[in-house]
């Protein structure tokens, strides 16, 4: 959370800025998490498997070794199953099976949802 003894352009925006992350702390409390998770931005591509087929663009917003928290334009329904391919930056794409815990708006026209890794799925050469 921001404190309040950081400068900003000014006091309104610096109260703008409080207000936004703690909007976004609630989504913090939301996630029932028994590992904590670190933020990370990172474009990914889930290629679904379940129930529907297809890919989706997302945004990672945090991760822990047990899974990840994506930001989409699309609701995605709970227990879905797809392959995330997360962008690497100095390294290769990752590919990791996982499966979709929970789905919730995310503001008017975004949904964030929670990703358990299942398995790491290996390229064949």
């Amino acid at each position: 959370m921001l404190r309040s003894s950081v400068p900003a352009a000014t006091p309104e925006l610096g109260q703008i800025v409080r207000d936004m992350l703690a909007e976004d702390a609630e989504y913090d409390r939301h996630e029932n998490r028994s590992m904590h998770r670190e933020h990370l931005v990172r474009s990914v591509l889930l290629q679904m498997r379940k129930p529907v087929q297809g890919t989706i663009l997302a945004f990672s917003r945090n991760v822990s070794g047990h899974g990840i928290g994506l930001i989409t334009q699309e609701p995605i329904p709970d227990r879905s199953e797809a392959v995330l391919v997360i962008e690497g930056i100095k390294r290769p794409d990752v590919a990791v099976i996982s499966q979709c815990r929970w789905c919730l708006a995310y503001g008017s026209n975004w949904h964030f949802s929670g990703w358990q890794f299942q398995l790491v799925k290996r390229q064949t050469s």
